[in-house]
């Protein structure tokens, strides 16, 4: 106990709080994206299992948040494949976690995210075909990074952002999509063994600021002009990739 109350009473954990709201906001405007903010930062100041598992406590709450109106209006019959997907790759891409260096691990969350960057800055969309094969593709690679990196927003936001549906179901979309992500790596870390009784009080101290920033986001979407959403969010995959190529 003294232990843990040494290691929340530092400048590290002051830092952590700042990140989380940040995610927190991040998250509760696009229905995504607070991974691709707090991964690469919080990496910089725990190993890699531990990041991925403080911020999965405050996810699971801003996901119960943010889910009941997302499942009144998600495009369950788009989205069906892709999410039978995810939770079938989610788990294997955390397990991968569990085995890999924590240094190659930091290398490869920042490759993903620049890589997505660049695929948004070149001006690339997914024009292919839809359908269940082309959903499983982008679940599967979705799922594998988010359990192993918790940054598999991209794939299946790019997927999702090609379909033309309005602004508020692309979001509920990515809503249900997100938490599917974040309750499963946290379960798979769990059963695991990885995430502990200290990370999981840590968690809970840093959850309040990520709740609050969510409900701020969700707020600001409401508010905001709608069409803005869509370019918003490929803005933010460009921003957080080209921030973690510097980091």
């Amino acid at each position: 106990m003294t232990e843990l109350i040494s290691d929340i009473l530092t400048l590290h954990f002051l830092y952590a709080l700042g990140i989380v709201f940040l995610g927190g906001l991040m998250h509760g405007y696009t229905g995504w994206g607070g991974g691709m903010v707090m991964m690469p930062l919080m990496t910089l100041l725990f190993p890699p299992v531990e990041s991925l598992g403080l911020i999965c406590v405050g996810g699971i709450l801003l996901t119960a948040q943010m889910y009941p109106a997302a499942l009144r209006i998600v495009n369950w019959r788009e989205m069906r494949p892709l999410y039978i997907t995810l939770l079938i790759m989610t788990p294997m891409g955390g397990v991968l976690l569990l085995y890999l260096d924590p240094g190659l691990v930091r290398r490869i969350i920042g490759i993903a995210v620049v890589v997505a960057a660049i695929l948004i800055m070149s001006g690339w969309q997914y024009r292919g075909r839809r359908g269940a094969s082309a959903a499983a593709a982008f679940g599967s690679a979705a799922g594998l990074a988010n359990g192993f990196a918790g940054v598999g927003g991209p794939p299946f936001v790019i997927y999702v952002l090609s379909h033309p549906d309005g602004p508020g179901v692309q979001r509920a979309n990515i809503v249900i999509g997100a938490g599917l992500q974040i309750m499963l790596i946290t379960l798979t870390l769990t059963v695991t063994g990885a995430i502990g009784w200290e990370i999981l009080v840590k968690g809970v101290i840093l959850a309040p600021p990520q709740l609050i920033a969510g409900m701020i986001g969700g707020k600001i979407f409401a508010l905001a002009p709608q069409e803005h959403f869509r370019k918003f969010t490929l803005a933010a995959i460009v921003v957080l990739g080209a921030s973690v190529a510097l980091l």
